[in-house]
């Protein structure tokens, strides 16, 4: 896609300024800029793959509030005034030129951008994302799902709760990708079609970074925070392509390092203006003049597709359950836990760490559908990142609290918790818990190690000076739980980007303990076998500079019938194992409860009995 020959026809070209310019002067209210994401599509040189950013200006973070999936957007309409937009098409510079803001008033049902300004558009970026919006107030994020997505791998719905109860203003459906970047024997490569000029073979973080150079495209107002992009999850144990790592747990598992999925058709669903957002991102996969129309007739085919999929008619999913007891298997039994945790206790005492994160795997069979799975955890444990990726072999459900890293406009975020206790019957119950928790003297050294240790992290890809701590020692309240939970933030130095962040930051200091080298090792030498996703990252990196990633816990991979649950805790010098030990029962029993529970699930009504 590049400049078309007889756009740059004088006349034509100050016809089209003189409506644009009427069109910002009867514009309401500033439009702030925003970010998104990119993806593609193997067809016909299209693609998906760069987005925007919501339009709404920013707000700072309520005090208290969770991380979440990029949805930090206020209520009201994208001029951040509280109402939809009324104006048709809004103009913004971009680029010292004129671009019109995408999607921001374009009526219900129209294809936006028109294939006259997707044509102006492709003279100066790799990605654009077509969108159509349409009223969706009847729909719900897995209705959505079911009909967009219908359970195809390369598929993902995300989804965010503030502090376990306030749901947030967007969810995301990936409808389908254009590929997916994974590895085996440290060798990347590319299920399905290999996308034209993207890289394979090597490290596959090294391949990862340079799909999202090559693919790199400013961000253009006016759409969801999310419209494609890298989509997926890195394992733990791709850790050993940025730190040199002992081989001594066994890789029973053998888990991909990493799968990240081109994005290339989505739909964000808006819960405050009850609408839905279909993106199909056209990518110029060669950098090529040509097919320009083509490439935009293929992103509207598209959307028409999604469209008439949202129009369809959908299985039944109103549903029964009952809630028995999980029967799961333990990788390791209670006294192999225990002897561990006394192993780590004597490296600590003998100063070669301050604490090393222990976990255990827990195993359980299982004919539930992972979406119905997804179903229970969402509503018994709504969390800031809630998460179904469908993937080739196997699908990754998750409830996380927790993110790793965000960076937003150049600005990267983590949060890290530690310390935890469970919630109170009552207010007042609860405010006893707080005070109880805020006043455990080894709770707090170990939130202040692991603060500590994101400032080190941060500092390393931040401008110097601009790493501050934020929200200090705040309590954040969950379904079930209630944690300490700091803010830690910096400005990305010159040259530094979204990948450098998670790269500096991974894995998270509250998943292998400080210093964060030694605890690493160590965890190599007392877990049987390999982590795999636990303790990972599930998110995604943008082509416009941004990311947003959630730790890989209170997940589940489900594979060939079988769920595969991983929790673990900090260990310090004076633990207990026994606890030690109950506080990972405890964290993998909200998600082994939510897999029995699916598995009791039928229909309300007996369709025999119809």
């Amino acid at each position: 896609m590049g400049r078309v020959r007889g756009l740059s026809r004088v006349g034509r070209r100050t016809r089209r300024r003189q409506r644009r310019a009427a069109r910002l002067r009867r514009a309401s209210g500033p439009r702030a800029r925003c970010r998104r994401l990119p993806g593609g599509d193997g067809r016909g040189g299209c693609g998906r793959c760069d987005g925007l950013r919501a339009p709404a200006a920013r707000t700072s973070r309520p005090s208290g509030s969770s991380p979440r999936w990029c949805h930090d957007d206020p209520i009201g309409g994208p001029c951040g005034s509280g109402r939809p937009c009324r104006d048709s098409y809004r103009a913004t510079r971009h680029n010292d030129r004129m671009v019109s803001v995408i999607g921001a008033g374009a009526g219900l049902g129209e294809v936006s951008p028109t294939r006259e300004e997707f044509r102006e558009l492709a003279a100066e970026r790799r990605v654009i994302p077509v969108v159509r919006r349409l009223l969706a107030d009847a729909e719900t994020p897995v209705g959505l799902y079911r009909k967009l997505a219908a359970d195809r791998p390369g598929t993902f719905l995300f989804e965010s709760a503030e502090n376990g109860r306030s749901w947030s203003r967007w969810s995301f459906v990936g409808a389908r990708s254009a590929g997916a970047l994974t590895a085996t024997g440290g060798e990347a490569f590319w299920l399905g079609p290999h996308p034209v000029g993207l890289p394979e073979g090597g490290d596959p973080l090294v391949a990862l970074r340079e799909t999202i150079e090559v693919l790199r495209t400013d961000p253009l107002p006016g759409l969801p925070p999310l419209t494609g992009g890298m989509v997926g999850y890195i394992g733990y144990d791709a850790v050993r392509r940025l730190e040199k790592l002992p081989t001594l747990a066994e890789d029973d598992l053998k888990v991909p390092e990493l799968v990240m999925l081109l994005a290339t058709d989505l739909a964000a669903l808006d819960h405050h203006e009850g609408t839905v957002t279909l993106i199909a991102n056209a990518i110029n996969w060669d950098n090529s003049p040509a097919r320009v129309d083509a490439a935009y007739e293929d992103a509207v085919a598209r959307l028409d597709l999604m469209t008439q999929d949202l129009q369809s008619s959908a299985p039944p999913t109103v549903a029964v359950f009952s809630r028995p007891k999980p029967e799961f298997v333990r990788r390791r039994s209670q006294r192999e836990h225990h002897e561990v945790v006394e192993k780590a206790k004597e490296a600590i005492r003998a100063g070669e760490a301050f604490q090393v994160v222990l976990s255990q795997r827990f195993e359980m069979r299982t004919s539930a559908d992972p979406l119905d799975i997804y179903r229970v955890l969402r509503t018994s444990n709504p969390s800031p990142y809630m998460y179904l990726l469908r993937l080739d072999d196997f699908d990754i459900v998750g409830c996380s609290p927790e993110s790793l890293v965000t960076v937003r406009d150049g600005k990267a975020t983590t949060h890290p918790i530690a310390g935890t206790r469970w919630r109170g019957v009552d207010d007042e119950e609860d405010a006893l818990l707080e005070k109880d928790l805020l006043a455990d003297h080894k709770e707090r050294a170990e939130h202040l190690m692991l603060v500590d240790l994101g400032r080190n992290d941060l500092g390393r890809v931040c401008k110097p000076g601009s790493v501050t701590v934020v929200d200090f020692f705040k309590v954040e309240r969950y379904s079930h739980v209630m944690h300490i939970v700091s803010t830690v933030s910096g400005e990305l130095a010159e040259g530094r980007t979204a990948f450098d962040a998670v790269a500096a930051c991974f894995p998270a200091g509250t998943l292998s303990g400080a210093p964060k080298p030694r605890a690493m090792e160590l965890i190599e030498e007392l877990e049987p076998t390999r982590r795999g996703l636990y303790g990972g990252v599930v998110g995604y990196l943008d082509f416009a500079g941004d990311a947003d990633t959630a730790i890989a816990i209170r997940t589940a991979l489900v594979r060939d019938g079988v769920a595969y649950v991983q929790a673990g805790g900090g260990i310090v010098a004076d633990s207990d194992p026994v606890a030690e030990d109950n506080e990972c029962l405890n964290k993998a029993g909200a998600v082994l409860s939510a897999i029995a529970t699916a598995q009791t699930m039928a229909p309300a009504v007996d369709p025999a009995r119809v």
